[in-house]
């Protein structure tokens, strides 16, 4: 009996000390590096009919609803398990394979080769609670890798860096900059 008390000890010190796997998440088709840490989520493309400017363009939303929101310098003091969700936008993709640079989003008379780019993290799902808008200082771009028209599937990588907006909320946890890197997707048009 002592025999199998210690096989099941070490048997739960082995299984205890073992290192453990991220659950995938299901349909995740957009990854990155955020601030140096691995960040995913599931993307969302459409076209806007009432956007007359956005002709052959495309909108996308890339939703992570992890735990602790990586954008966070802490944990805010009432979080407990979940915090939020972040949000990266983009929008007026042109249905095209090419590099795109990122900019703010643009009204009509902007330029057709600028995507406009933003980061939000979001209560409830709807509530913003930090809004994040391009560092025009930097580089920024989008690349549609491939686009078929056929099957409405389009891949590409991204990166661009993020700066917090202080004009709706001068003090918060959230970090100043968020950098975005090595940032790939798949989507499809519905």
């Amino acid at each position: 009996m002592k025999t199998i008390q210690w096989l099941l000890i070490a048997l739960i010190g082995l299984l205890g000390c073992s290192k453990s796997t991220p659950d995938p998440v299901a349909g995740e088709d957009t990854k990155a590096t955020l601030n140096g840490q691995g960040w995913s989520g599931i993307s969302t493309a459409w076209k806007n009919p009432s956007d007359s400017c956005g002709t052959n363009t495309i909108n996308l939303t890339i939703q992570n609803k992890l735990a602790y929101p990586k954008a966070r310098l802490r944990a805010p003091a009432i979080c407990a398990g979940y915090c939020g969700d972040q949000s990266l936008s983009f929008t007026r993709i042109p249905l095209a394979v090419g590099v795109y640079a990122l900019s703010t989003h643009q009204p009509c008379s902007a330029s057709p080769n600028q995507v406009g780019v933003s980061f939000t993290t979001l209560i409830g799902g709807d509530i913003i609670r930090d809004q994040y808008q391009p560092d025009l200082t930097r580089t920024a771009t989008i690349k549609i890798t491939r686009y078929d028209p056929q099957s409405g599937e389009m891949e590409g990588t991204f990166e661009v860096m993020l700066l917090r907006d202080t004009r709706r909320q001068l003090t918060s946890d959230a970090a100043e900059t968020v950098h975005f890197q090595n940032g790939s997707f798949k989507t499809k048009l519905p």
